[in-house]
C-alpha cells in the first residue's frame, strides 16, 4: 500500500476532530467520543465501498490492486471495531431534539450495526465457502445504507447542514453511490474486453485457456493479472487470474489456471472452445525492472504463471543474469517444464533451476545467495507462491543483505483472515506449556 493513500485515509478520519472538539466543552465528552467513533466508522466504510469499485486511478493513490484488497479487508476490520465501541459507549446526550424519524433511525442503527458486524466477520472467517461469502458480501452496502440513514436522522449535537454534518454525509453518499455502481450499474454496463475461447488444454494440473480478441483486445505487461468471466457453464462470475503469456501484437491472451475451488473446478470441467469471455484489466505492478542487475525469479506450483510471461518477453531484451527457480512437488509431469527449458536455451541470460521437493530438495535463502556468488544486495527477487515459503525466504534474504524494496511479490488472495487462527494456536500452545510447567514443578523432588 502506498503511504499517500494511507495518509489520506488517516486524514479523512481525523478531520472531524476539528469540529467535534469545540462541542466537547458544551456536551458530555464520553458520549461525544462515541458519536465520533460512529462518524469515523461511516467515513471508513464509505472509503471502503469506493476502493472496491476498482475505479481508474485507485492504484496510483493506494498501490497495486492486490494491496488494495488487503487495504479493503483492514478498513472493514477497523470500521467494525469503531462501530463496536460506538455501540458499547453510550452516545445519548440530554437536551437533544430529534426529528420525527429519530426513533426509527435509532432502531435502524442497531440493525445496521449487527448486520455489518456479521458480514464483516464472515469476510475474515476464511472457512466459510467462497460462494456463500461472495453472496453475503454483496449486501454489505445495504447495511451501510441503513447506517447512513441512522446518521442522517438520529438526534445529534450538530446539524446535517453544518460543516461536520456535510463532511460525514459526503462519505455516506460516496459509499452509497459506489455500492449502486457496483451492484446495479456496472453489471448492466458494457465492461471489459470481449474475447473468444480458442484453445483449452490440460498442462499438468493446470487448465490452459488461449483467448482471441473480438475487437481491439487488451494490452498488458508480463506479470499482470486480469478478471475473467465466461458466458455459459455457470462461469459468468468474474475471477482474477494471472496472464501466463507475454504480450503479443494481436493481443491474444493466455491463462493457466489451477483447480483450487468451486469456480475453477467447474471451469476445468465445462469450458469449451468457442465460448465468449470478458476480460477486465489489466491490474498489478509485478513487473521486471530495467537495467542489468541480477534477478531471481521464484515460482512455486501455480506461481510459475507470471514467470512464463516474464520468460517469453525476454527475447530481444537486454538484461542481467536471471535465475528462475521452479519449485515443484511432482515426480513426472511438471507443467511448462519443457517450454521453460526451451526458453532458457534461447535466452542466454536465463537459467532454469527446477527444485523438486519430491526428491528431497528444498529452496533456501542460503542456496540463493550461494548461486549468486554471495552478492545478493544488488539483486531483484520476484516471488510467487505459498505465503509461508515467501516469508521464510524473504526474512532469510534480508538477513543476508537484500533490501526489502528489492523483494517483489503480490498479495494475490481475494480473502484472508486477520490472524485469529494463528492467535488461537499460540494461545493453545501457551496453555499447554503452562500446564506442563506447573506439573513439572509439582513433581520436582524437594531439596
Amino acid at each position: 500500500m502506498r503511504p499517500l493513500g494511507l495518509a489520506l485515509i488517516a486524514l479523512a478520519v481525523l478531520i472531524p476532530v476539528y469540529w467535534f472538539a469545540p462541542i466537547a466543552s458544551e456536551r458530555d465528552p464520553v458520549a461525544l467520543f462515541s458519536q465520533y467513533l460512529g462518524a469515523a466508522a461511516l467515513i471508513l466504510m464509505g472509503i471502503n465501498q469506493f476502493v472496491a469499485t476498482r475505479a481508474p486511478g485507485l492504484e496510483i493513490v493506494f498501490g497495486p490492486l492486490d494491496r488494495i484488497y488487503v487495504l479493503h479487508k483492514w478498513l472493514g476490520v477497523i470500521a467494525l471495531i469503531a462501530m463496536g465501541l460506538h455501540d458499547i459507549i453510550d452516545a445519548d446526550m440530554n437536551g437533544l431534539r430529534g426529528g420525527v424519524l429519530s426513533g426509527i433511525a435509532e432502531d435502524i442503527g442497531e440493525i445496521s450495526l449487527y448486520g455489518l458486524m456479521i458480514l464483516i466477520l464472515a469476510s475474515v472467517i476464511t472457512f466459510i465457502p467462497y460462494h456463500l461469502w461472495k453472496w453475503s458480501h454483496r449486501i454489505i452496502g445495504v447495511f451501510f445504507f441503513l447506517g447512513a440513514f441512522h446518521f442522517f436522522f438520529i438526534a445529534k449535537p450538530f446539524s446535517n447542514f453544518d460543516p461536520l454534518g456535510l463532511y460525514v454525509s459526503a462519505f455516506c453518499i460516496l459509499g452509497i453511490v459506489s455500492y449502486i455502481w457496483m451492484s446495479v450499474v456496472r453489471p448492466m454496463a458494457p465492461r471489459g474486453h470481449r474475447y473468444e475461447v480458442d484453445l483449452v488444454r490440460r498442462v499438468g494440473g493446470l487448465t490452459e485457456l488461449v483467448l482471441l480478441p473480438k475487437g481491439g483486445g487488451m494490452r498488458h505487461k508480463p506479470g499482470q493479472f486480469a478478471f475473467l468471466s465466461i458466458d455459459g457453464g455457470g462461469l459468468g462470475e468474474e475471477h482474477p487470474f494471472t496472464l501466463s503469456g507475454a504480450p503479443t501484437d494481436d493481443r491474444v491472451l493466455r491463462f493457466s489456471i489451477k483447480d483450487l475451488g468451486d469456480y475453477t473446478d467447474r471451469l476445468q470441467r465445462t469450458v469449451q472452445p468457442g465460448m465468449d469471455a470478458i476480460v477486465s484489466g489489466p491490474f498489478g505492478h509485478f513487473s521486471m525492472p530495467r537495467g542489468r542487475d541480477p534477478q531471481v525469479w521464484i515460482g512455486a506450483g501455480v506461481g510459475i504463471t507470471p514467470f512464463l510471461a516474464f520468460a517469453e518477453s525476454l527475447k530481444g531484451r537486454e538484461t542481467g543474469p536471471i535465475k528462475l527457480y521452479y519449485c515443484v512437488r511432482e515426480r513426472d509431469d511438471i507443467p511448462y517444464a519443457v517450454e521453460l527449458e526451451r526458453l532458457a536455451e534461447e535466452v542466454d541470460t536465463l537459467e532454469l533451476i527446477i527444485v523438486n521437493s519430491s526428491e528431497g530438495i528444498r529452496l533456501t535463502s542460503d542456496r540463493i545467495v550461494s548461486d549468486l556468488g554471495g552478492d545478493v544486495a544488488n539483486a531483484h527477487v520476484f516471488f510467487c507462491g505459498p505465503v509461508p515459503m515467501r516469508k521464510a525466504l524473504k526474512s532469510g534474504l534480508l538477513l543476508k543483505g537484500l533490501k526489502a524494496s528489492r523483494f517483489h511479490f503480490e498479495e494475490f488472495e481475494m480473502r484472508t483472515g486477520i490472524g485469529l487462527q494463528s492467535l488461537a494456536v499460540w494461545l493453545w500452545d501457551r496453555g499447554k506449556y503452562e500446564v506442563v510447567k506447573r506439573v513439572s514443578r509439582q513433581t520436582e523432588p524437594a531439596e
